[in-house]
């Protein structure tokens, strides 16, 4: 049976104030099921009636809202050796935000984390719907959150599991650049998009893909981009294999090849490596064509089989896609076949808290979903939100 509540509040969580009249156009409901949905989520405090729309002559039509402060949700990025965390609520807008210093290589990692998230709970006003955790790694699907993580150092650690249990609160994990994805197609860029990607050059080099509307997870986790083989090198990747795209396009991989040229000194960071570029071309070309070129073939593999119509690039690396593009953009006109050529390729401008917020998206995601989505996670918050999952809901409508 359709869930009714949750497509309504989804909907209006989505796209914004709307009235009744539009809701069952969109959603393709009868009026009394609409008006019951509706009623469930008044009683509930989950949306409200806002003021009337403008007379066009005919009766003047009320504008159903949500309750932005019905839930607050943390979402954390984490990184090697810091994170980086936001209190969102049910809008994705940001009502605080800290970061901390964290070793996620150490020994005691998850009480270290355990214990900052503690800590920052007790901030949060009203009901806590959940956490949610960007890792840059693979996070397997399904309840447990398991991560590997070459990164963090992290090898099939039950991360969500761990940290549900420990604090009481439903916590999911993600990929980062999945997170970043779930919140494009619920809020950003990708809102009235189908089907879009998005690339983040930087440490790592990663891949979300949204596939009508939904974020593609597969069945062991995807978007591994930095992981497709492209070189021909002996180089060995974190992943354990050598020839990565990351071998030799990751901003430690740029920066190596800089240092081994002696463009830069030995201490010098990826930011002098962009300053050297900007500032003379020989050196750009020395050192971004190639992995330019490999990240354009790589892109245009997907763009052929995908056919997305839109690309986003983020990461702290799209700080220099003004390095990259000469050689990332003429490479993928010269490989993407014409039929599949009517994208746009959209700078999508990075930092932390975006990729926190992103996080904090994986709960948003998890509250507004239909019935299909019965993970025992996802049940749980919306159960802190008072939405009754599944056929109960659709029972009592």
């Amino acid at each position: 049976m359709r869930d009714s509540a949750n497509e309504v509040l989804r909907a209006i969580a989505t796209d914004g104030p709307v009235s009744r009249a539009q809701l069952a156009r969109d959603l393709g409901l009868s009026g009394p099921t609409l008006t019951q949905a509706t009623k469930y989520l008044l009683d509930r405090g989950l949306i409200i009636e806002l003021e009337q729309t403008a007379s066009t002559g005919g009766r003047r039509a009320t504008l159903l809202g949500l309750v932005a402060g019905a839930g607050q949700i943390i979402g954390v990025k984490l990184a090697e050796d810091h994170l980086v965390a936001v209190c969102i609520d049910m809008e994705s807008q940001i009502q605080w935000k800290f970061s901390s210093d964290f070793n996620s290589r150490g020994e005691g990692a998850l009480e270290e984390l355990i214990s900052i998230l503690k800590k920052n709970m007790k901030r949060v006003s009203g009901q806590l719907l959940g956490i949610g955790i960007g890792v840059p790694g693979v996070v397997s699907p399904g309840d447990f959150g398991t991560t590997k993580s070459a990164i963090l150092g992290w090898d099939s650690v039950n991360v969500g599991k761990i940290l549900s249990e420990r604090l009481s609160t439903p916590v999911l994990l993600e990929n980062d650049v999945n997170t970043l994805a779930i919140d494009e197609s619920l809020f950003g860029r990708g809102k009235d998009t189908s089907n879009f990607l998005t690339l983040t050059l930087g440490r790592g080099i990663g891949m979300g893909l949204v596939i009508n509307g939904e974020l593609y997870v597969g069945s062991h986790g995807a978007g591994e981009f930095g992981h497709v083989t492209v070189a021909n090198n002996k180089q060995l990747c974190e992943c354990g294999k050598s020839g990565c795209l990351e071998t030799i396009a990751s901003d430690p991989a740029i920066l190596n090849q800089a240092i081994s040229k002696k463009f830069v000194r030995e201490n010098s960071t990826i930011l002098d490596v962009w300053k050297k570029a900007r500032s003379d071309k020989k050196i750009a070309t020395a050192l971004y064509k190639i992995p330019g070129q490999a990240i354009a073939v790589a892109l245009a593999n997907v763009i052929n089989v995908f056919g997305p119509e839109l690309v986003l690039i983020s990461g702290e690396g799209s700080e220099a896609w003004d390095i990259w593009s000469p050689w990332i953009l003429p490479e993928l006109e010269v490989n993407v076949v014409p039929t599949m050529r009517n994208f746009n390729i959209e700078l999508d401008p990075w930092d932390d808290e975006k990729w926190a917020v992103g996080a904090g998206a994986l709960v948003l995601r998890a509250s507004l979903a239909t019935s299909s989505d019965r993970s025992a996670t996802g049940m749980a918050v919306k159960s802190r939100l008072r939405i009754i999952p599944g056929n109960e809901v659709s029972k009592r409508l």
